[in-house]
């Protein structure tokens, strides 16, 4: 069984130096002290693949990654049983003796948007997660899903959805786009609340080879630091700074990697 630890870094502004300098390095120590191999795509050793051309750079980034995973499985440098965790280059690892090894296809969090969010995942090799990589990357199904009309409980209203990588998950499983009740809470952690013709795993599929993690995995919001932004409404699965394991910092928030590199030494 190999393990990787992979992570897109591909900012063309001030944030790619920021990610160099603290959060690299914890990533890279992450890898070392749980035995992966720290893989790294940035500007200089990875090049877009334009999937969606109706998507701009930075979209096609996010099914890059799932480009990438399944180009590995059809070069067979991917096998049954290897293990992937993927983390955005904004995601700071806080506790860095927490670790799991996944016994399912994919898991991740419910964030504290109440987002089955991407932030962080894990891709355990088997006939599921294989489907999942094919399905998220199949440009002949984005053309169909992204024309469907979605109801959205964030603005009451109905409307094409967004359909970035993450969606596409939302529709393969029959999540609804938004609920301002914790999905935590909801039957089945809202597998299909929402069926529609473009859901394609049973609720018994999901329940056998996805595993959901606490918020705590996740954390996109902690009232101290972002109750004053726009995004403090959406803080639905509310957690504290002492249990956070991983803290994402998402949705335009300010970057406190200084501050939390300071505090968490490694």
């Amino acid at each position: 069984m190999k393990k990787f630890l992979t992570t897109f870094a591909l900012y063309s502004d001030h944030r790619q130096a920021l990610y160099e300098q603290f959060i690299r390095p914890r990533f890279a120590k992450y890898a070392e002290m749980h035995g992966m191999k720290f893989v790294e795509l940035n500007n200089d050793n990875f090049k877009i693949q334009i999937l969606h051309p109706e998507f701009d750079v930075r979209e096609n980034m996010h099914f890059n990654r799932w480009l990438l995973f399944k180009r590995l499985l059809d070069e067979k440098k991917l096998n049954d049983g290897d293990i992937l965790y993927n983390f955005d280059a904004d995601v700071f690892i806080k506790e860095m003796d927490q670790h799991f090894e996944p016994d399912k296809g994919f898991s991740y969090a419910i964030d504290s948007g109440n987002t089955h969010c991407f932030g962080f995942f894990a891709l355990k090799i088997n006939d599921f997660s294989r489907k999942l990589i094919n399905a998220i990357i199949d440009r002949e199904r984005w053309l169909k899903v992204s024309q469907y009309e979605f109801f959205n409980e964030h603005n009451n209203e109905k409307g094409k959805w967004h359909i970035a990588d993450q969606q596409m998950y939302y529709t393969c499983a029959g999540i609804k786009p938004h609920s301002w009740e914790s999905f935590y809470g909801l039957d089945n952690l809202g597998f299909h609340s929402y069926p529609t013709e473009h859901t394609i795993f049973s609720l018994d599929e999901l329940k056998e080879n996805v595993n959901v993690l606490p918020t705590e995995w996740n954390v996109t919001q902690l009232h101290d630091e972002t109750g004053t932004l726009n995004i403090a409404k959406y803080n639905i699965n509310k957690t504290t700074l002492e249990k956070t394991i991983f803290r994402h910092f998402a949705g335009g928030q300010p970057w406190r990697f200084d501050e939390y590199t300071q505090k968490y030494t490694i």
